[in-house]
């Protein structure tokens, strides 16, 4: 460890012996008789952390000293291995299957299984709690080239619940502070936008993590009216790796040790598994000599993400609440650096399951205690319930952690379940205290005995001795994957005695292009009313139908709506004019007769030429979606869609009479 590290390290570690030793002989109580909460949570952080033992070089005393101040699960597991899916089980406490959301470009907060159901902040503020959050807590990125607030993957306001917090940094409806240094700088020479990493001449607090522990400090420093529920994103080690650059001059490149793998690894595992090397960013890194490069990145942003959890224990021990906080530090999921020629996030093995979980709670928990009990994320709703005194929703997946809390000596029956892609193509992996075992969508199956194999090396599945191990883990699988969506018969009208289809949508509905009526020789009429905010909406997807061949999509391009429409793969585009933040109505048609218009009323209308004239030339592959982020479009072109975030006071869809030569009687300047 370096110097200036140990030096921290001791320092830090004297000043919370002394604060626990205060703690210990406090009642755990707020004014109301509530503890306080801080929860933290990191980003794709893995178990290169000291305590956790996954890499001899992590520097990491600050998140060492909290797992010894409580209890630290050594056997904890995200329920899906990618950001938002994940965050969406944490917070809401439903797995995967019981919410129907398993995609990062999935906006959760439309899902018709979550609706109505209180998310952990939500159910904290309706229980009296003063609710407060900084960086990302649910799903968001960096925004891009751009920093921008809307964006692929959501931007840096992402997939926000504004209603979840009495305070917001950096400001209502924004989750990540911008970084000074935006992603796409290639410091690597892969030239791939994302996932950069290199040194930045940016002090601390001026970082987006900086600005939300500078948040977090001032929050922690007042004592508060009410309990307090705070949630804390930092968003490193997630990608582009950019941070200050001594946190890299303090790992010496050629000191840097990889990670211990296996040639021949990936030999006995299913096909199914092995779809990551038809695009092999292993085969990139290693040819171009960059493996050292890349783990000496992400260790040098463990260390940064490690350097701003101890400001905010700092923040903790020195404010008026440092007697009746809990407080709870977790990661999303974990991360691969090349074990099974696998980098990035995603699949079912434990380098990406396995995520460190931490909780502190005064008067219930034993200090330097430990867990080796399966566990999940899933968990954390029920625990910060019980742990303050708070009545369960129903709707909770999980079980409370108090249990193992309370005697660090207590068993679970139930092992930790994840997910792997979504409906009839999910896959699920259960992780018990010795064994992992998987079985993907198409029947094939691994199992890893950690025992004897922590590596994951040797799968066992085929062996018949192991039979009953399978069907043991096997039998707490979901049997049933629920839509996030509703059924079609929920949108879809009966057909006219003309032949025209009424569609009623709400944004987030989906219907297959089995289920959506026929596209093909007919014509389309969209009537939508909506609140637009051009800060967030300005590149958002409204509707589409089809496919590039046949098919359309109601839009906004830089703020202006616009109806493409698509023949052969080839585009006819209209736009209007920029519209203003505020209620928008839009009413736009593609007619059989060669006619396509685009009209928002008292603002602007704009007519053009249909590259058809007996409507839709042919049947699309592909259905119905109601605010997706691309729909029919293709990120090369908008690179920043993003699903409408908006409220939508109104999406009707009709699909005019098949070769129907004049327009119904609608008045496109009169809104309903």
């Amino acid at each position: 460890m370096p110097t200036a590290y140990r030096f921290i390290f001791l320092a830090l570690a004297l000043s919370f012996s002394a604060s626990a030793a205060t703690k210990s002989k406090s009642r755990s109580v707020s004014a109301y008789g509530k503890p306080n909460v801080l929860f933290i949570i990191a980003d794709d952080l893995r178990d290169y952390i000291g305590w956790m033992g996954g890499h001899p070089q992590a520097v990491t005393p600050n998140m060492d000293r909290l797992a010894k101040l409580g209890m630290r699960f050594t056997n904890a597991h995200c329920n899906y291995a990618l950001c938002n899916p994940s965050r969406t089980s944490l917070l809401t406490g439903m797995l995967p299957s019981s919410s129907g959301v398993f995609g990062n470009e999935q906006d959760w907060r439309r899902s018709v299984q979550i609706v109505g159901k209180p998310t952990l902040p939500e159910h904290f503020k309706a229980q009296g709690f003063t609710t407060a959050a900084a960086g990302k807590i649910f799903h968001a990125n960096h925004g891009g080239q751009e920093g921008r607030l809307s964006g692929w993957h959501g931007g840096r306001r992402g997939f926000e619940q504004d209603a979840a917090w009495d305070q917001r940094f950096p400001i209502a409806g924004v989750q990540i502070p911008d970084l000074p240094v935006h992603t796409g700088q290639n410091f690597n020479g892969l030239d791939i936008w994302h996932w950069d990493w290199g040194g930045i001449q940016v002090e601390d607090d001026k970082t987006d993590d900086g600005q939300v522990v500078s948040f977090a400090a001032d929050f922690l420093a007042q004592k508060q009216k009410k309990p307090f529920f705070l949630a804390l994103g930092l968003y490193r080690p997630h990608s582009p790796w950019y941070v200050p650059q001594k946190y890299f001059d303090a790992l010496p490149l050629d000191s840097i040790k990889l990670p211990e793998v296996k040639a021949d690894d990936l030999d006995d595992v299913p096909a199914v598994a092995k779809s990551h090397l038809k695009d092999s960013h292993h085969a990139r890194i290693v040819e171009k000599n960059l493996w050292k490069d890349a783990v000496r990145a992400y260790l040098a942003n463990v260390a940064f993400c490690d350097a701003m959890l101890g400001r905010i224990l700092e923040a903790v021990e020195k404010g008026p609440n440092a007697k009746n906080t809990i407080i709870v530090f977790t990661s999303d999921h974990g991360w691969y650096l090349g074990e099974k020629q696998m980098w990035h996030k995603g699949k079912l093995w434990e380098a990406t399951t396995r995520v460190p979980l931490t909780i502190y709670a005064p008067e219930v928990t034993k200090p330097d205690s430990v867990s080796s009990q399966p566990v999940s994320l899933v968990d954390l709703y029920p625990t910060l319930c019980d742990l303050v005194k708070l009545p369960k929703p129903e709707h909770l997946d999980g079980l409370s952690l108090k249990p193992l809390l309370l005697d660090p000596a207590s068993k679970r029956d139930t092992p930790a379940i994840t997910c792997m892609g979504g409906g009839k193509n999910a896959g699920y992996a259960a992780r018990d205290e010795r064994w992992r075992y998987i079985r993907y969508a198409d029947g094939s199956e691994e199992l890893y005995d950690h025992q004897n194999d922590p590596n994951e090396w040797t799968n066992l599945a085929a062996k018949p001795e192991h039979a009953s191990v399978k069907t043991t883990l096997a039998a707490f699988f979901p049997h049933e994957f629920k839509s996030a969506v509703r059924p079609a018969s929920e949108i879809v009208g009966t057909a006219s005695p003309s032949g025209s289809v009424d569609l009623k949508l709400n944004i987030g509905d989906e219907l297959s292009a089995a289920e959506a009526p026929k596209l093909q020789g007919r014509g389309v009429f969209i009537d939508a009313a909506f609140e637009f905010d051009p800060a967030v909406d300005q590149d958002s997807t409204l509707l589409s139908q089809g496919d590039t061949q046949s098919g359309y999509a109601l839009h906004l391009v830089a703020s202006k709506p616009t109806l493409t429409v698509f023949v052969n793969g080839k585009e006819t585009i209209i736009s209007g004019a920029a519209l203003d933040k505020g209620r928008v109505n839009i009413r736009a048609q593609i007619d059989t007769g060669g006619v396509i218009t685009i009209a928002v009323p008292g603002h602007s209308e704009v007519l053009g030429v249909a590259p058809f004239d007996q409507g839709f030339p042919q049947e699309p592959k592909s259905g119905v979606a109601a605010g997706q982020s691309f729909g029919i479009l293709k990120n090369a072109q908008h690179p920043n869609s993003t699903p409408f975030d908006g409220q939508v006071h109104r999406l009707n869809l009709t699909l005019l009479p098949p070769h129907q030569t004049t327009a119904p009687n609608r008045d496109l300047k009169t809104a309903n």
